[in-house]
């Protein structure tokens, strides 16, 4: 699914919120965030932007990788205190 920047700006967002709703120090898998930013009414949403908007966040510092031992081929990833600061912002 090709995104409008409005709509890559509302996904951001709405992973960053999923993941400060959810917090746990186990994080959350691609495939559960997309399920939760499809229940949202995202229907043509591809794991494969999923992907690139968690990248674009871990840039920005606002989330990060929980580093798995177990299963590390499945990243799962946590919002970070900047996450969170920002989001207090909005």
């Amino acid at each position: 699914m090709k995104l409008t920047p409005e709509q890559r700006e509302q996904l951001r967002l709405s992973l960053l919120r999923f993941m400060d709703d959810n917090a746990s120090s186990r994080g959350m898998s691609a495939a559960l965030l997309m399920q939760m930013a499809c229940s949202e009414g995202r229907a043509d949403l591809a794991l494969n932007d999923v992907n690139f908007e968690l990248r674009y966040l871990l840039d920005k510092k606002l989330i990060a990788d929980v580093g798995k031992v177990i299963s590390p081929e499945l990243a799962a990833w946590r919002i970070t205190a900047e996450g969170r600061d920002f989001l207090a912002q909005q």
